[in-house]
């Protein structure tokens, strides 16, 4: 008998054998130590799990990903939908449905205001169908390539994240708290500091008085690149083209990579780091929203990789 319900005490290892079954695909291997990292840590807000079952074989599943999300000055409920997968002998559009009628319970009963997507091409049709997910923003990836120059003096601290103790970690990140005033993803020291204890991949922080990048080193394609997952400035300043340039230039030596890559919107930078691959070559992160409060659209000041499951 087929079921779906919330699934309390996950089995991340079987999780994680079932989620790269389901996807099918060489290139796309799920680890268990992320999982759960990602679903209880990650974010700072837990995640809720629904899981389809056949009897007690799980089959698939969908999380609803929590965020802290601020709008016009306050805080919101936010969830961000991921890792749905079903077993190919299940698939079928009846479970389809039933696993998106319970993400759409949770989110009424929990008063959830904000749903977001990052969806693939396969996941994008049902979050809109099923959820009334629409296109928020196309988050094109930017690339560029930085010249290795001694490191200017402005950049105060430039380390990987598991170079730092927790205390000395949070005590750096705090003065790159987000504004509670601006619209996006709300990110605090604690928070951000979980974010990158991903067990899988290392993270470091570069910072100048006034603004601090979040950076990781990645291979796509057989090439070395720096990740810029996110910039955060000091409250109440606005970043220079020379600040971001120095920063940039930190994470590619500390990585000693040359290529680097963005994507994301974010209102505090004089303007987005490299340039936009053509969609030809590289179609746009797209991302969803659904405001469950409003039939109009939010303004996110800002919105980047680190706020997506994706890095």
């Amino acid at each position: 008998m087929i079921s779906v319900l919330e699934e309390r005490a996950v089995d991340f290892e079987s999780t994680a054998r079932i989620a790269t079954e389901a996807f099918g695909s060489k290139d796309v291997v799920f680890s268990a130590s992320r999982m759960k990292w990602l679903y209880e840590r990650g974010f700072g807000a837990g995640a809720a799990v629904l899981a389809a079952f056949d009897d007690d074989k799980k089959i698939g599943q969908i999380v609803l990903l929590h965020q802290k999300v601020h709008l016009d000055g306050n805080p919101v409920s936010a969830t961000q939908l991921i890792d749905l997968f079903i077993l190919q002998p299940y698939r079928s559009p009846a479970l389809v449905r039933r696993l998106y009628q319970e993400v759409e319970r949770l989110c009424e009963a929990n008063h959830i205001r904000i749903i977001l997507g990052l969806p693939n091409p396969i996941s994008a049709p049902l979050n809109a169908r099923f959820m009334k997910l629409r296109p928020f923003h196309l988050l094109p990836v930017r690339v560029g390539f930085s010249l290795r120059r001694p490191q200017s003096p402005r950049v105060r601290f430039s380390a990987s994240i598991k170079s730092m103790t927790r205390d000395e970690a949070i005590e750096r990140l705090s003065t790159f708290a987000t504004p509670a005033d601006e619209n996006g993803p709300y990110w605090d020291a604690e928070t951000l500091f979980e974010r990158m204890n991903d067990p899988t991949y290392d993270y470091a922080v570069h910072a100048t008085a006034d603004l601090l990048l979040v950076s990781s080193s990645r291979e796509k394609r057989g090439i070395n690149l720096v990740l810029l997952c996110g910039f955060f400035a000091r409250p109440g300043t606005a970043a220079t083209s020379g600040e971001v340039n120095a920063l940039i230039r930190a994470a590619c030596r500390l990585w000693k990579h040359r290529v680097f890559a963005y994507a994301g919107i974010n209102k505090s930078l004089p303007r987005l780091p490299g340039f936009a691959i053509p969609s030809r070559y590289r179609q746009p992160i797209l991302l969803q929203l659904r405001d469950t409060a409003s039939t109009a659209m939010p303004r996110f000041d800002h919105f980047q990789l680190i706020d997506s499951d994706f890095v």
